[in-house]
């Protein structure tokens, strides 16, 4: 479980605070909101040191963003810090953030990301109950305890975080919450779905494609599965081209299944390469290509893909030398066109294609 990080700039009033601080404070937020940075710094900054909390917070982030010109992180985080300790919830959580992944000028220090999404969390913060679910899982900052961590998933999970309500399903998927559950788990993975959130509607279609916590539905499966493929989700993507070439749910269409793996091989997803490389190999894409299937299985090899090395061998034995330097030759130009862009290892150390 890993914790998204986001600092984003507060617009709430301290209607609390003195009318000469607030004034100050609305001031700087009528200057940020048309561009004018070093002005609301000079404004929040005379807000701040009359106790404004939410100036305070507000100048640390703009601190942070560089906005005015050069960022200050350890400025920032002083001004987050005392927001935070007069009750910010959003100057806590994210004071947790900034302590949970440091940076040159401050040092990660668990225990204190602990501590200040705990003060977010106590009031109600859905984002910071999930982050400390996920560190009292992980062990991180404090003793481990699984069954605090999923609690304060669970309380997450019901405030609408989708985050959270994924990880809930993963856990009763696993048997991480005490038991398998599919029924319980489908019904997290459900929620956070509904909510937007790509790797939970790869997980609802894989559990309606199985018939796990659900009935048996590959149309339903599908619909799931393209609603994360359309947000870049790759294993939807190969998910939706492995049912058009199989004909499940559907009947068997190889245009189909050529135009989702080839989304899929943009992610680097080497069980969309190994299939390119069966199509070309089978004719399935149009005509037998075997340059362009021995390109991809070569892809899919060279990722560790097992059956890819039996099925590039074949396609080797039909092809003369000169061609199967050709084919090795358009395999490493797509490496190093694609190997920039986002990517899964499947290797423990970065890879070189060979």
């Amino acid at each position: 479980m890993k914790l998204i990080i986001q600092l984003m700039l507060c617009a709430g009033l301290a209607l609390t605070m003195p009318i000469h601080a607030l004034a100050s404070y609305e001031t700087g937020l009528e200057a940020a909101n048309r561009g004018e940075f070093a002005l609301a710094q000079k404004e929040w900054e005379a807000a701040a040191k009359k106790g404004d909390m939410n100036a305070q917070y507000n100048l640390g982030a703009l601190m942070l963003s560089g906005k005015t010109g050069q960022s200050d992180p350890k400025k920032a985080i002083k001004w987050i810090e005392q927001a935070a300790n007069k009750g910010h919830v959003d100057a806590a959580y994210s004071l947790g953030l900034l302590y949970y992944t440091g940076s040159k000028e401050f040092k990660q220090d668990f225990s204190k990301a602990y501590k200040a999404f705990e003060v977010a969390a106590k009031k109600g913060h859905s984002a910071a109950q999930f982050s400390m679910g996920v560190m009292l899982i992980n062990g991180q900052g404090m003793k481990k305890d699984a069954s605090a961590g999923l609690e304060m998933l669970k309380k997450s999970g019901e405030a609408g975080n989708p985050e959270a309500q994924f990880n809930l399903g993963m856990a009763f998927a696993s048997g991480q919450a005490g038991k398998k559950d599919p029924a319980e788990a489908f019904k997290w993975f459900l929620r956070s779905a509904d909510g937007g959130y790509p790797m939970a509607q790869y997980q609802v279609g894989r559990m309606y494609l199985d018939g796990q916590g659900t009935d048996l539905n590959p149309a339903t499966a599908k619909s799931w599965f393209l609603r994360a493929a359309d947000k870049g989700h790759i294993e939807s993507q190969y998910a939706l081209g492995l049912m058009a070439y199989t004909g499940l749910g559907q009947a068997v269409n190889f245009e189909e299944a050529q135009q989702w793996f080839m989304r899929a091989v943009k992610g680097w997803d080497r069980n969309a390469q190994f299939y390119l490389g069966k199509m070309y190999m089978n004719g399935e894409t149009g005509k037998a290509d075997m340059v362009e299937a021995y390109k991809w299985l070569d892809l899919a090899a060279s990722s560790g893909h097992e059956d890819a090395h039996f099925y590039r061998s074949f396609v080797a034995s039909k092809l003369p030398k000169v061609d199967v330097q050709k084919a090795h030759a358009m395999a490493q130009q797509w490496f190093d066109a694609n190997h920039s862009q986002p990517h899964k290892h499947y290797d423990l150390k970065p890879h070189a294609h060979h």
